[in-house]
């Protein structure tokens, strides 16, 4: 973290947490972010009389409380995990150290060089973006008819959440807006 005199609240660690397990590109179950914020801040997330042991409802109730927000840094649930928003991922790029909002940028470079290479980046790209087809989307976010809405969501946040990093992916973002595609989880 950039400050040690920074004194974060759990709602902060528990963001962190999900950023460190690379909550921006997919869901992360509860009892993951649970153990990664315990060993972030041990103290915060343990019950009293066993100190030893995490309380979920600790960290449960600090990603609930972010949902609540105007301008909120996580989104899910207990039952599809939580994943960070652009809100999240921006604010945690702006807070953590240099090395570690490092580590987290490069998990978008595989995914980078994909969205790049695919037929709707190129037709958005070259003033085109009429011409770009389902296909051609479904083709960008690797989905097809069989994809719940949960996982649809969940491309089109870590797409959202790629672009934060690579602004050369927002035309995309945009052209997904326009088509109704994006909700307000995925405004910056």
């Amino acid at each position: 973290m950039r400050n040690a005199r920074i004194k974060y609240g759990n709602s902060d660690v528990t963001v962190i947490a999900l950023y460190s397990l690379g909550g921006a590109l997919r869901h992360i179950h509860l009892e993951d972010v649970a153990i990664k914020s315990a060993e972030l801040a041990p103290k915060a997330f343990s019950w009293r009389k066993y100190p030893d042991q995490v309380n979920l409802e600790t960290v449960r109730l600090s990603l609930k409380n972010e949902l609540g927000l105007r301008s909120r840094r996580v989104i899910g649930s207990i039952r599809d995990g939580w994943m960070l928003t652009p809100n999240g991922l921006s604010w945690c790029l702006a807070t953590l150290e240099p090395h570690l909002a490092e580590s987290g940028a490069n998990q978008f470079r595989n995914e980078l060089s994909r969205y790049k290479r695919s037929e709707a980046f190129a037709k958005v790209t070259t003033d085109m973006e009429s011409q770009v087809s389902e296909q051609d989307v479904n083709a960008l976010l690797r989905i097809d008819e069989y994809f719940s809405p949960r996982n649809v969501r969940e491309r089109i946040i870590a797409l959202s959440n790629a672009a934060v990093v690579h602004t050369e992916l927002m035309p995309l973002v945009q052209m997904l807006r326009v088509r109704g595609q994006v909700g307000l989880e995925t405004e910056l």
